[in-house]
């Protein structure tokens, strides 16, 4: 099965990590085609029987990944400051 995904909603690192929680489940190679990650998806011997229920949930796994790349990305710079200061009240020199 062969699943399209598009660059500008999915980033590589979120359709990664999406694709390695169900290593067990599922076998899904990611290549670039253009404007889109084309994702070669086939079951794991053995679940052969519930690949669309494992294809859901994957879709499900793929957006949780991309939202938590997106929250990363906008809370870095308070993530930083936060941590800066932290570390600027333990007395440690660099």
């Amino acid at each position: 099965m062969k699943l399209n995904l598009s660059k500008e909603i999915y980033s590589l690192a979120a359709t990664q990590k999406a694709a390695y929680r169900f290593i067990d489940r599922l076998t899904i190679l990611i290549e670039p085609d253009g404007d889109e990650w084309l994702c070669n998806i086939d079951p794991v011997t053995g679940q052969e029987e519930n690949l669309n229920e494992h294809l859901n949930d994957f879709k499900r796994e793929l957006l949780d990944q991309q939202l938590r790349v997106q929250i990363k990305e906008e809370t870095e710079a308070v993530r930083n400051l936060i941590l800066a200061y932290t570390f600027s009240r333990t007395g440690l020199q660099g």
